[in-house]
C-alpha cells in the first residue's frame, strides 16, 4: 500500500529533472497557460455572476417583502457564502476540465516524457492518432468525472452525520480526487499499449494506491497559487509516463537514473 503510493508520488521528482533538464519544459508552455487561465476566467465567472445574480435577487426581494436595508445585508451574506461553495466547486472540476482541455496535448507529453526516460517509443505522430487521443482524453475525463461527482455526493451525505461524517467527508474527497486524477494521468501509458477505457479504468483500479500517489502529487502542487496551475496538470502527465509503466509488470522495476 504504502511502496505503491510512494512510487507515485515519487515520480513527481523524477518528472522534474525531465522537464529542465532534458528540455520538457517547452512541451508546457501552451498547455499550462491554459490550465492557468481556469481559475481567474472560471472561477472569477462564478464568483462574481453569483454575487450579483444574488445582489439582484436581493432588491427583488426588498422591492416585496423585506426592508431594503436588511433584503440586501441577507443578499450580501448569501452572495459570498454561494460564490465560496462556486469556488469550492470549481476546484472540484478543475482537473476534469482541464484534463479535457489538454486533450490534445497528452499524447505528446506523456509520449515524449516515457521516451526520454524508458527509451520506449510511441506509434508516431499522426492526425488519426491525434484525434483519437483528443476523444480518448475527453472520454476518460468525462466518465471519470462523472464518477468522482458520484462520490462526492455521497461524501456530503455522510457529512451531515455528527463528527464522523466530517472526518470521513474530508478523507474521501481526498481520496476520491487523487485517484481519479492519477488514473486520468495514467491512462495515456495503457492506450499507447492499446489498452481500452475499461481495461484501462480496471487497471488503475488495480493499482489504485499507485494512481492515489500520482493524483496526490498533483494536487499537492495545486495548493501553490499560479505557478501550481500552470505546471500541476503537465507534471502529472510526466509523473505517470515514468512510474505507469512499471505498473505493467508484477515486479515494478526501480525509478531513477
Amino acid at each position: 500500500m504504502i511502496k505503491p503510493f510512494m512510487r507515485g508520488l515519487g515520480a513527481y521528482r523524477y518528472a522534474h529533472r525531465l522537464v529542465w533538464k532534458e528540455g520538457m519544459w517547452k512541451h508546457l508552455i501552451i498547455p499550462g497557460l491554459l490550465s492557468m487561465l481556469y481559475f481567474p476566467l472560471v472561477v472569477g465567472g462564478l464568483f462574481g455572476g453569483t454575487f450579483f445574480g444574488i445582489q439582484e435577487l436581493s432588491v427583488l426581494i426588498g422591492e416585496k417583502w423585506l426592508p431594503s436595508e436588511v433584503a440586501e445585508w441577507v443578499g450580501g451574506i448569501l452572495g459570498f457564502i454561494v460564490g465560496l461553495l462556486g469556488i469550492y466547486l470549481s476546484y472540484l472540476l478543475y482537473r476534469s476540465v482541464v484534463m479535457i482541455i489538454y486533450a490534445p496535448f497528452i499524447g505528446l507529453i506523456s509520449e515524449t516524457a516515457e521516451e526520454k526516460y524508458h527509451g520506449s517509443k510511441g506509434p508516431g505522430f499522426s492526425i488519426g492518432g491525434l484525434i483519437y487521443d483528443i476523444y480518448r482524453g475527453s472520454m476518460v475525463s468525462i466518465l471519470t468525472l462523472a464518477i468522482s461527482l458520484f462520490l462526492t455526493v455521497v461524501c456530503w451525505l455522510l457529512w451531515l452525520l455528527p463528527v464522523a461524517g466530517t472526518v470521513i467527508y474530508f478523507i474521501g474527497m481526498i481520496i476520491t480526487q487523487a485517484y481519479f486524477a492519477g488514473a486520468a494521468f495514467m491512462d495515456p501509458v495503457l492506450e499507447r499499449r492499446r489498452i481500452g477505457i475499461r481495461a484501462s479504468l480496471g487497471h488503475s483500479y488495480r493499482h489504485k494506491w499507485h494512481a492515489m500517489g500520482n493524483g496526490a502529487g498533483f494536487m499537492i502542487m495545486m495548493l501553490v497559487p499560479i505557478i501550481g496551475w500552470f505546471l500541476a496538470p503537465s507534471y502529472g502527465i510526466i509523473a505517470a509516463a515514468i512510474s505507469g509503466p512499471n505498473t505493467m509488470y508484477d515486479a515494478p522495476k526501480r525509478l531513477g537514473k
